[in-house]
């Protein structure tokens, strides 16, 4: 596969954490999907339309995600002919009347193909291909299955919008969260961690190579900490999370996987041992993890003094603008600022002093932070087949 290209940023005078720089290139989005046609001349009824498409289809997402969790698309992707919704029982274990009610969703949203009397059904193999588990669309899927786990949340959230309302929703409550978030990261990891990302930084696969300190900041249930310590040996990982759940998780595979070189610690960012770990990693790893801090320049400061003088460091994010209106073209743009309503920002905010950035924060506000915080030569990509901006910076 072909390697991420890095291109270097400009790097401007910042006089302030809110402002962006005067001209900062901007990356490519991930080529994901198709812009949303003009709508210059829409009317009430084309509007009407448009609106009756996204409440259909955000309905046939729960089915979606049904059919990821139960196995169904794994199922039905193993069978070579039409099969009635009975076999599909007996194939899966599951109730028949279920399977049949939800292949109702899937022939109508031309997910599953039927005869004309509805009483065999085919998983087309391309479909196949793309639904069943680790395949094309895995992170598509993913997405899916999201969607019941943020309703859950649903009146928390609602709650929040009130002048009078709590200031945010906490971790504790968003129940399989840690679940989604090592699966829907793992299976970009599983692809790209090894075989491609780290060698688009050759300085870095260098000092991993012969052995430095790693730190996973924010690493769920870390699944890059190991991928990254199996690979490197010579190299020792820190990996810290505010999750209990998460760091169990982790410790869990690490014991089972008998690895000596990599350490999970349940730990808030905020609480890093400033004096202990001042220039100890030559790596620092933070994905997707920056925006759900209470305090992220708080916590960039810090690992400013935690990196070594010739360290370096990945700060993974959306691959968004900071504009809202220059990303009205960006595939999923929509996705992720609801998941930031509904995950994201109501986190951070839940902490007393949380400030709630978000993960459609954009490219811009987070360089004019970097450069606050410190950090130089910020070089930036976007990595083969990811939604996300990479920022490569040194101290």
């Amino acid at each position: 596969m072909a390697h991420a290209s890095v291109s270097p940023l400009d790097n401007g005078q910042v006089t302030g954490g809110n402002e962006l720089p005067a001209s900062i290139p901007t990356p490519p989005p991930p080529n994901m999907g198709p812009s949303p046609p003009g709508l210059e001349k829409e009317n009430i009824e084309l509007f009407g339309f448009r609106m009756g498409q996204t409440v259909n289809s955000g309905f046939l997402l729960l089915s979606i995600a049904m059919g990821r969790e139960t196995g169904l698309f794994d199922a039905l992707a193993n069978f070579t002919e039409p099969k009635t919704s009975k076999e599909i029982a007996e194939a899966t274990g599951l109730k028949e009347r279920y399977i049949r009610e939800w292949l109702g969703a899937m022939v109508t949203g031309q997910i599953v193909e039927s005869n004309e009397t509805s009483t065999r059904f085919l998983l087309p193999p391309h479909r196949a291909a793309f639904l069943r588990t680790g395949g094309f669309g895995e992170e598509m899927t993913l997405l899916a299955a999201a969607l019941p786990m943020q309703c859950s949340v649903f009146d928390k959230v609602l709650n929040c919008f009130k002048e009078d309302g709590p200031r945010g929703v906490p971790y504790k409550h968003y129940c399989g969260f840690q679940k989604f978030m090592n699966a829907c990261s793992s299976a970009w990891w599983n692809r790209h961690l090894i075989s491609d990302f780290i060698p688009s930084m050759p300085e870095v696969q260098e000092m991993l190579e012969k052995g430095i300190d790693v730190l996973d900041l924010g690493c769920g249930s870390g699944g890059a900490s190991i991928l990254l310590a199996e690979r490197f040996p010579k190299s020792t990982f820190i990996a810290i999370d505010i999750s209990d759940d998460a760091i169990n998780t982790a410790k869990s595979t690490v014991t089972e996987k008998k690895l000596t070189n990599v350490t999970f610690l349940k730990m808030d960012a905020l609480e890093m041992p400033e004096e202990k770990w001042q220039g100890k990693f030559g790596y620092v790893l933070a994905w997707d993890s920056i925006h759900d801090m209470a305090q992220p320049e708080v916590v960039l400061n810090l690992l400013h003094k935690c990196l070594s003088n010739n360290g370096r460091m990945t700060v993974m994010e959306v691959n968004a603008h900071s504009e809202i209106a220059q990303n009205v073209n960006m595939p999923f743009a929509s996705t992720f600022y609801t998941n930031s309503l509904m995950h994201c920002m109501t986190v951070s905010l839940a902490f007393e002093d949380g400030q709630g950035f978000g993960n459609m924060y954009g490219r811009q506000k987070l360089m004019a932070l970097l450069q606050l915080t410190g950090f130089n030569d910020i070089q930036t990509s976007v990595p083969n087949m990811s939604f996300n901006c990479h920022f490569l910076c040194s101290k």
